[in-house]
């Protein structure tokens, strides 16, 4: 554990005390019904090797003990102002002595001598507390409502748990079961695709798009294409050195509008000229994402929802991977987004956008997509180790990124695959080690703009990794 992580866990754990000074002159603080102390101790709950870690953010507690303790029986310890009367889901409680059942979102109320309640949440639950600590310090920092995390060992689901809420509304808890949206981390997903087609002789990542023979000669047509594009190839699009680069998919005006990608791509084609050399520099441009989308669907003849969950997750067992919708549309699992800065975590297309950051999954059925194209034994993998080895290869125009895959990132240099996203009130991240045969994954239901969100991110699930 890094020296930042000891002491951050420290200064969590001890307890929760306030305490304030001006000089060098101590100031008593008066506490009235707010918490000064809020502990489950071992010594006072039998079956506890250690004391739970307590981490206040705004009203909530959230809580952690140790997997295997019950939730049913824990005897809390609160401390308040003189004359504060504690109740936990409205029956009185004994500092120290009665044991409540934390088993779902609880409510602790501080009444004064005067009958005034200050009212908190408390949310227990089992885990490691290094692990959760550093999620909690996430969601505390960068506002995030909700987070799911899931990790496994030798393609076997080591740690996985939800963390707050997915719907602050209606305070409903975040399970590992809830649907997130990927963002960016759908390009891995389509890259699986593309990669299914090349393997099973659909395709070839030396096809082109446009112009005579090419995929999309009749949609696009033939005649007036900006220079080189007639060679554009499916690989260019994976890698990003299609030679164009602006976010033409998320742009809303004249013929860059609307839910049609090859409608958008036409006009491209045939009025924006490439900014790079083909096939020269690394320039992310999520169009490309886009059009091969459009490229499973005429090669399959179903639509991209479709075929992903019948020739990719199916056969992984995995059944609760969808195209998101907008709020109207939220799956009865699906989270809801809460974005920051004043953006619109509802402000995008999610169909026309399905192939490069429309998806939406839980954290458990990636990892079961994951373990699917790892190369581990314990699950079957779906594509041949040949084929993987082309979806993992570093381009040779940046070395940092593969087929729809980031690839060797400096800090991390075991990881062996990874991707992060982001969308308006969405972050997340998916990483591969097959140094560790491990695999994790977060997704949040918020996107925060402060600096170090995304380094908290790869930290946590490196560190996730190790300790599993």
């Amino acid at each position: 554990m890094t020296m930042k992580r000891k002491l951050l866990f420290f200064l969590t754990a001890v307890v929760l005390v306030w305490s304030c000074s001006k000089g060098n002159d101590p100031i008593v603080p008066t506490y009235n019904n707010t918490i000064k102390t809020f502990v489950i101790n071992a010594a006072q709950n039998s079956g506890m090797d250690s004391d739970a870690l307590v981490v206040k953010i705004g009203d909530i507690l959230y809580i952690t003990v140790d997997e295997g303790v019950s939730l049913t029986s824990l005897i809390p310890t609160i401390e308040s102002g003189e004359g504060t009367t504690f109740y936990i889901d409205d029956k009185p409680v004994d500092s120290g002595v009665t044991a409540v059942d934390l088993t779902k979102t609880a409510k602790l109320a501080l009444v004064s001598e005067d009958g005034e309640a200050n009212i908190y949440y408390i949310c227990a639950k089992n885990g490691d507390k290094l692990i959760d600590n550093e999620v909690y310090g996430i969601m505390k920092q960068y506002d995030i409502p909700g987070i799911s995390v899931s990790a496994t060992k030798n393609e076997t689901i080591k740690y996985s748990y939800g963390y707050g809420f997915a719907n602050v509304q209606d305070m409903e808890r975040t399970t590992p079961q809830h649907l997130f949206r990927l963002a960016s981390v759908s390009k891995t997903q389509t890259s699986i695709a593309i990669m299914t087609l090349v393997e099973r002789g659909k395709l070839k990542l030396s096809d082109r798009l446009f112009g005579k023979g090419g995929i999309f000669e009749t949609e696009i047509g033939t005649e007036g294409l900006v220079a080189n594009a007639d060679q554009v190839t499916i690989k260019h699009l994976l890698e990003h050195t299609s030679g164009w680069s602006g976010e033409h998919i998320f742009t809303e005006s004249g013929s860059l509008s609307g839910s049609d990608v090859l409608k958008r791509m036409k006009y491209v084609v045939h009025n924006i000229p490439m900014t790079h050399p083909l096939g020269t520099k690394y320039d992310y441009y999520n169009m490309g994402f886009g059009l091969l989308g459009c490229v499973i669907e005429k090669i399959s003849g179903m639509d991209y929802e479709e075929f992903m969950r019948k020739e990719i997750y199916a056969p992984l067992g995995v059944t609760d991977i969808w195209v998101g919708k907008d709020l109207v549309g939220r799956r009865k699992n699906e989270c809801v987004y809460y974005s920051q800065d004043g953006k619109n975590g509802y402000g995008n297309n999610m169909y026309l956008i399905r192939a490069l950051g429309g998806l939406i999954a839980s954290t458990e059925e990636l990892m079961k997509v994951v373990a699917g194209v790892d190369y581990g034994e314990v699950v079957p993998d779906i594509l041949k180790p040949a084929t993987l080895d082309l979806m993992y290869k570093p381009s040779s125009a940046y070395n940092r990124y593969a087929l729809g895959w980031r690839v060797n990132y400096p800090d991390f240099p075991h990881w062996s695959s990874y991707h992060g996203g982001t969308l308006a009130g969405t972050g997340t991240l998916l990483v591969r080690d097959k140094s560790r045969n491990a695999a994790a994954v977060i997704l949040c239901n918020s996107r925060s703009y402060k600096d170090g969100f995304d380094d908290s991110m790869y930290e946590l699930l490196d560190f996730v990794m190790d300790r599993i």
